[in-house]
């Protein structure tokens, strides 16, 4: 005997994916316009001229995966809301729930007709594109797979994570906000909290990596846009043009990924109360997530954004953020109950206030350490100075940004980082403004024990009178200005002479620009020997401490000491690939000088 329960109703499948034709037609004929027909107008340009049809199969079809994306997104949801809307409804839910299906029936019904208004016209697409191609007489397999397997992947993910979020909520116009947080909430927090830490850490600059990548794969909006891409030209080992795509297995990381939402969607909707239908929150365990949730995300979006207008104090954004802490968790008290008669449940916001508060003691005492620590030359392995810069020349050196793994160099950052600690946030010369000097320090350590640290200071005020005491800042970085074989790395001049002395590569040209008295000279070219001839005079200067030159003790007057002339060294090779070296030609450069002199006359 047959029995009386089902695990997929064909019937309900057929009504679904009738009832809400227009969804899959609208989606389809977007589809037809931007592939099959758009083809059929190069085919027309292909009649008159070759070459239009290998575009269209190579480039343009590949490059609609970037379309995919956002066909992705908005038609997954929308097809999560058509198909699961019978739960918003009170009398649909207990209508569903009343025929002989299996819930377990009903949700893969539901889940498979949703999934068909997208993946079905994808492949009806790639065959009318296909049949196109072969009209025009060129036929790219690759780039019309590239893009079927990034529209069905995509699709089939984003519809997963739409159906997933859909079982959170009783409300139709919840499933799709719930949705859209979903999608930026990594994102979101990563950048709240890397904000709000920057205004209460003195010298906090980055976010450790694992929470960054973490970030971006939880953000599959922006993961999938930067990773799913393709080119077409000729490569690199001949004139023969070929078809590069990237991405597919991120593609195919997310799908694995449909697969786990769509399971956890299958049990939650095997599980779901249908008296929960218009309840924002239909699973009771989430409730309290919700609440909290809603109470930080706006605590610290609000709050930040309160304190920018009225200003950054430490204070204003602390009291900013409680206020609007708590406030988030009213409202979203407010949601859940369906009522304004809410405040009777001050606890849930008491211990909002009293998290914040304890948060706020930590960061505001620096309890943590993280304000006052600077390691020990000895517990450092490899220094990555991103940037360290004490005067500017306008040129390519005028930030340090070196790896450094010399005991005495590493020394030197530590002095400099010690000094910006002993300074304090405010940056106020002791001296008063225009005495002494300032750099700017952006430092990443590599420690002996396995971890790292990174730091970002401003204005470190640098006595002049200091550099001659060994352990200061204005000596530290009196030493990195005055090492001419580190500043000639800094300035890149190193990569440019290993460059020249590699087959295939050579000295294409070298500029000479003057903006002496504020006008601007005509330039001068110089190529083949004169150019090296430039070169090897500014090499002599250089080493000589006659051209990009610096200093603590040097007025304020660098504009003043270069007269506004600066030379651009640059090399080329076989492929086009160019390395350039920009430096400033001082009054001092005498070799220099004399070279320009000699060819100007010439």
């Amino acid at each position: 005997m047959r029995s009386g329960t089902s695990y997929f109703d064909r019937t309900v499948f057929q009504k679904t994916f009738t009832r809400f034709w227009p969804l899959w037609a609208g989606y389809s004929a977007i589809w037809v316009i931007l592939l099959p027909l758009s083809g059929l107008a190069t085919l027309q340009l292909e009649l008159r001229e070759t070459g239009y049809m290998e575009s269209f199969a190579c480039r343009t079809v590949p490059q609609m995966c970037s379309t995919a994306l956002g066909m992705s997104i908005f038609f997954g949801v929308l097809a999560a809301m058509a198909v699961f809307s019978h739960l918003y409804n009170p009398r649909s839910a207990n209508f569903f729930g009343s025929l002989p299906v299996r819930r377990e029936g009903l949700f893969l019904t539901h889940y498979l007709a949703g999934l068909a208004f997208l993946i079905l016209p994808n492949l009806v697409i790639a065959l009318l594109t296909l049949l196109v191609e072969l009209a025009g007489g060129y036929v790219s397999v690759q780039g019309l797979l590239f893009w079927l397997v990034a529209a069905c992947g995509e699709g089939f993910f984003f519809y997963s994570l739409a159906v997933f979020c859909a079982m959170f909520t009783g409300h139709i116009l919840a499933l799709p906000v719930f949705y859209g947080v979903v999608n930026v909430l990594a994102y979101g927090l990563t950048a709240l909290f890397y904000t709000t830490l920057q205004s209460f850490y003195y010298g906090f600059c980055r976010l450790s990596d694992w929470v960054s990548e973490a970030a971006r794969w939880l953000t599959p909006a922006w993961n999938l846009g930067g990773q799913v891409s393709s080119s077409y030209g000729h490569s690199m080992e001949g004139a023969e043009r070929a078809l590069i795509t990237r991405g597919m297995w991120v593609v195919g990381i997310y799908a694995l990924a449909a697969v786990a939402l769509a399971a956890a969607a299958f049990f939650l909707y095997r599980a779901r109360r249908l008296e929960s239908a218009g309840d924002v929150v239909s699973v009771r365990a989430m409730r309290p997530v919700f609440k909290y949730g809603v109470a930080l995300c706006v605590g610290l979006a609000f709050g930040y954004g309160t304190a920018f207008f009225l200003g950054r104090g430490e204070v204003t954004l602390m009291a900013a953020i409680l206020v609007w802490g708590v406030a988030g968790y009213f409202a979203a008290q407010m949601l859940l109950d369906k009522s304004f008669r809410v405040f009777k449940k001050w606890k849930g916001a008491a211990a909002v206030a009293g998290v914040f508060a304890a948060l706020f003691l930590v960061v505001g005492l620096d309890l943590t350490g993280f304000e006052t620590r600077v390691p020990g030359p000895g517990e450092v392995q490899v220094v990555h100075l991103q940037r360290l810069s004490v005067e500017t020349l306008g040129d390519d050196g005028d930030q340090v940004a070196e790896t450094i793994t010399d005991p005495e160099f590493i020394q030197m950052v530590t002095a400099i980082h010690q000094a910006a600690v002993n300074q304090g946030e405010g940056n106020v010369w002791p001296q008063g403004y225009g005495v002494g000097r300032n750099v700017d320090l952006r430092v990443d350590y590599e420690l002996k024990n396995g971890s790292t640290m990174s730091r970002q200071y401003f204005m470190i005020w640098l006595d002049p009178q200091q550099v001659d005491q060994e352990g200061t800042a204005a000596w530290a970085v009196e030493q990195f200005c005055q090492d001419r074989e580190l500043q000639w790395n800094v300035y890149g001049f190193d990569t440019l002479e290993q460059r020249l002395a590699t087959p295939g590569w050579r000295l294409s040209e070298v500029r000479y620009e003057n903006y002496e008295d504020g006008s601007h000279a005509p330039n001068h070219y110089y190529h083949n020997q004169d150019a090296q001839d430039l070169l090897a005079a500014v090499k002599e200067d250089f080493f000589a401490g006659r051209i990009g030159v610096r200093s603590v003790t040097h007025p304020y007057d660098g504009g003043g000491r270069t007269g506004g002339r600066s030379i651009i060294f640059q090399a080329e090779n076989d492929d086009d690939y160019v390395w350039s070296v920009n430096i400033c030609v001082q009054d001092t450069a005498s070799s220099t000088l004399a070279v320009l002199e000699r060819l100007e006359e010439t």
